[in-house]
C-alpha cells in the first residue's frame, strides 16, 4: 500500500496559539457491529471522546458476520463508521480496508484485536511500512485473550492455529499497544517488552441521576454468556442460596454462545427451582432489568478467559446502582475495589460465594453503601473523557511529540487535508 506523499497544497488550517493539532485516527475493526459489542462498548466511546477533544476518527468495519450491513455508512457522535462491501471474499475486503485507510491519510492506524481482517491489515501495513516513509504509526488494541475462546467457539484446528498465530504475531509487531486488563498488560510485557503499552480499561457512562430500584423481593441477576463458571459450580451456589433465602429468585439473562452451553446450565439449575430464563436483553431494556434486580452476581473462574477480559456488563451493572457480588478475578477486582463491589476470593467455593451474596441480599444498608461506592469510584476513575485523555497522550508519545510540539511542527510542515505525515 502506497501512502500519499507530502504536498505544499491544500494544507490543514492551523489551530490558534498552543491549541493541539488534530490527529486523524483510523480504527480497523475485526468484525461487524451487530453480534459483538467491542466496537460499540469500547472503540466508539473512545473515538467519540477523542473527537470531542478535536481529533478526527473513522472506524472501518468488515461486516462478515452481519453481511446485510455491508456498504452502510453512518456518523455516530462525530465518528464516521464505514462498513466495507464484502464482494470478492477476504482478500478483496482486506484490500478495501487498506485502500480506504490510506485514502483517509491517518496519523495513526489503531487495529482493534489482532485477528481476522484486522489482523491481516496489521500484517500488511507492517510489511510495507519500510517502503512507505510516510506510513502512519501502527497501534494495536487488545481487550481479550482470543486463544482462550478457541475451544468455546469450537474452531476447526487450522482456524484456531491461524488465529493464535495472528494474536502472537500482532502483539510483537506494533508501535504501541493498548490493553484493557492488567493480565493482558503482563502478557504484552512478556512477549514484547520493548513496545510501549498503555493500560486502558473499558469506561462507563455515568447516569444522569441515581437509578431507582424496585425489585419485588430478593431477585438475583446473573447476566451471563454461560462460560464464567461450570454449571455444577453455579448449581451448588444457587442451592446454598435457596436454602438460606428460600424466596430468592435467580434471573438468568443473556444469550449463550452456543446452545449446548445453555442446555447444560438449564439442566443444572432447573431442578433447584425458582429460576427465570430471560434470554437476550435488547439494549433499550437493560436499564429496566437492572432496576428490577436486588443484587447482581459475577462469579468467574481464575482462568485466562476471565483474567484477560474487562467486563462491560460488570461496569454497567455497577453504574446502574445494582449491588454486585463478584469473584476477585482479573479486572473484576479492579472495578470492585474500594468497596464498589463485594469481592469474593477467586478460589472461593460455591458455598462461600453464596454466603457473601446472602449477606448483601439481607442487608439494605450494605446494598446502599455498595451502590454509592460504585458510582463514586467508577465515575472518577473509569469515565470515558479521562480514558480518552490518557489515550491521546499515548498517541502523541507514540508519534514522538508532545501535543504542542506536534501542533507547532504541523504548522511549519503541513500536509494536504488528511495526508499521512512522516514518522
Amino acid at each position: 500500500m502506497r501512502w500519499p506523499k507530502l504536498s505544499p497544497a491544500g494544507r490543514r488550517p492551523s489551530p490558534p496559539g498552543n491549541a493541539v493539532q488534530p490527529l486523524t485516527l483510523v480504527y480497523i475493526a475485526p468484525f461487524g457491529l451487530e453480534k459483538k459489542t467491542t466496537i460499540w462498548a469500547r472503540t466508539l466511546p473512545l473515538a467519540a471522546a477523542l473527537v470531542r477533544r478535536g481529533h478526527r476518527a473513522t472506524i472501518l468495519v468488515p461486516p462478515w458476520d452481519s453481511p446485510t450491513s455491508a456498504g452502510q455508512q453512518s456518523v455516530q457522535e462525530g465518528v464516521r463508521i464505514e462498513q466495507m462491501p464484502l464482494g470478492g471474499g477476504i482478500p478483496a475486503v482486506v484490500a478495501r480496508l487498506l485502500r480506504r485507510s490510506a485514502a483517509l491519510r491517518p496519523d495513526i492506524v489503531h487495529i482493534v484485536k489482532p485477528r481476522a481482517h484486522a489482523g491481516l491489515v496489521q500484517w500488511w501495513l507492517w510489511q510495507t511500512r519500510r517502503r512507505s516513509p510516510t506510513a502512519p504509526k501502527l497501534l494495536l488494541d487488545v481487550d481479550d485473550w482470543e486463544q482462550a475462546w478457541a475451544s468455546i467457539n469450537a474452531y476447526a484446528p487450522p482456524v484456531a492455529r491461524f488465529l493464535a498465530w495472528q494474536e502472537e504475531w500482532g502483539i510483537r509487531h506494533a508501535d504501541g499497544i493498548t490493553a484493557a486488563s492488567r493480565w493482558l498488560m503482563a502478557r504484552v510485557q512478556a512477549a514484547a517488552p520493548s513496545i510501549p503499552r498503555l493500560y486502558l480499561p473499558n469506561g462507563v457512562f455515568p447516569p444522569a441521576a441515581p437509578p431507582e430500584h424496585s425489585a419485588p423481593g430478593p431477585r438475583l441477576l446473573y447476566f451471563s454468556r454461560f462460560v464464567e463458571v461450570p454449571p455444577a459450580w453455579l448449581a451448588r451456589c444457587w442451592a446454598a442460596l435457596r436454602q438460606a433465602v428460600p424466596d430468592a429468585q435467580l434471573m438468568v439473562a443473556g444469550q449463550a454462545l452456543t446452545p449446548r452451553l445453555e442446555e447444560a446450565m438449564r439442566t443444572a439449575l432447573d431442578p433447584i427451582g425458582n429460576v427465570a430464563w430471560l434470554g437476550y436483553i435488547p439494549p433499550a431494556q437493560v436499564g429496566d432489568l437492572y432496576a428490577s434486580s436486588t443484587c447482581a452476581i459475577f462469579p468467574a473462574a481464575p482462568v485466562p478467559l476471565h483474567q484477560a477480559k474487562c467486563s462491560v456488563r460488570l461496569a454497567t451493572a455497577l453504574m446502574h446502582g445494582v449491588p454486585v457480588v463478584a469473584s476477585a478475578v482479573g479486572e473484576q477486582a479492579a472495578y470492585g475495589a474500594e468497596g464498589a463491589a463485594r469481592l469474593v476470593a477467586e478460589n472461593a467455593s460455591p458455598e462461600m460465594f453464596a454466603a457473601a451474596v446472602v449477606e448483601v441480599l439481607t442487608s439494605p444498608r450494605d446494598r446502599a453503601a455498595l451502590a454509592e461506592a460504585a458510582r463514586t469510584r467508577l465515575s472518577a476513575r473509569y469515565n470515558w473523557p479521562r480514558l480518552a485523555a490518557e489515550l491521546e497522550a499515548f498517541y502523541f508519545e507514540t508519534i514522538g511529540d508532545s501535543p504542542q510540539r506536534f501542533s507547532a511542527k504541523s504548522r511549519s510542515t503541513q500536509r494536504p487535508e488528511g495526508e499521512a505525515k512522516k514518522t
